[in-house]
């Protein structure tokens, strides 16, 4: 999470509090000032909902006590008229356990809603980013790039001959080495890099603030991890093209484009290997490839 997503998410939380503490202030107001005639705890529910939305399980519960001890002390206070002095704790009880209980469910919720959310972003075999969420986070950090001068990277990985593995060993087998490139993939890399499997055996990967010759090294980092994995997966290996920008003018999709024309040229020359060209410009739009389709 970025610093500003912080900040914001801190901001978003004060907030809540400000709002639900003024909401159980004013309600606990009405409840005294009209007597017993309404009934207002019920409408506590939701700064609840709000303050565990934005606070946590840890502040739903907090403010939940919170509310209930409010109710408690207005009913004692106001000097209301029961037919035993321990009615109001037992009231406040149960108005802390269905106050709880609301927070609980939201954060039920929520964490669900992250996880619903997260898997949208992820290609299932693998774990690594899908297409859709790669090319978000390839445009955001095209135009960052662009915006500060930094150079940029996109390299794009096919593996060799994975339909033979498929069809000696099976698509159990196949799965296998696509999760082995994705564990390597991911051990081999930067923090700051993105990785993802585009589709069937190809993979793509961002690697934003690089050099040519460190991107150049990297991608034979690459391959070297990755063709190390497929040893128990022959005749599998990897083809790894390397565009490298000088500066993100062109478009995220052009960039990929250009890191795919560069394994091709691997593909063409016999397969297995690493390729690293400088992209000065694109001035004509490249075809749709294969995995912008998926």
């Amino acid at each position: 999470m970025t610093f500003l997503a912080r900040h914001a998410e801190q901001r978003f939380r004060v907030i809540a509090w400000i709002l639900g503490l003024t909401a159980v202030m004013t309600l606990g107001f009405l409840h005294t000032a009209m007597d017993t005639e309404y009934a207002f705890s019920s409408a506590i529910i939701l700064p609840v909902v709000a303050v565990a939305w934005t606070g946590g399980r840890r502040d739903g519960f907090l403010f939940s006590l919170l509310a209930a001890v409010m109710w408690v002390g207005v009913d004692v206070l106001a000097d209301r008229q029961f037919s035993s002095d321990w009615i109001p704790f037992v009231n406040g009880l149960t108005r802390f356990a269905t106050y709880s209980f609301v927070s609980y469910l939201i954060v039920q919720v929520q964490t669900l809603l992250s996880r619903v959310q997260e898997m949208a972003r992820h290609d299932a075999l693998t774990t690594l980013l899908n297409r859709d969420a790669f090319f978000e986070a390839g445009e955001a950090e095209a135009r960052r790039c662009q915006r500060y001068g930094h150079h940029i990277a996109v390299a794009f990985l096919d593996l060799d001959d994975f339909k033979l593995l498929n069809d000696s060993r099976g698509h159990g087998a196949g799965d296998r080495a696509l999760r082995a490139v994705a564990l390597a993939l991911q051990k081999t890399l930067r923090t700051t890099d993105y990785v993802a499997r585009l589709g069937g055996d190809e993979f793509a990967i961002l690697l934003p603030e690089i050099g040519y010759n460190a991107a150049t090294e990297a991608g034979q980092k690459i391959a070297a991890s990755v063709n190390q994995a497929m040893n128990e997966f022959p005749p599998v290996s990897v083809s790894v093209g390397i565009a490298w920008f000088d500066s993100a003018e062109c478009g995220f999709s052009a960039m990929l484009s250009s890191a795919d024309a560069v394994m091709y040229e691997i593909k063409r020359d016999g397969k297995r290997g690493v390729k690293a060209r400088r992209i000065e410009a694109i001035t004509t739009v490249s075809q749709p490839k294969a995995w912008e389709s998926l």
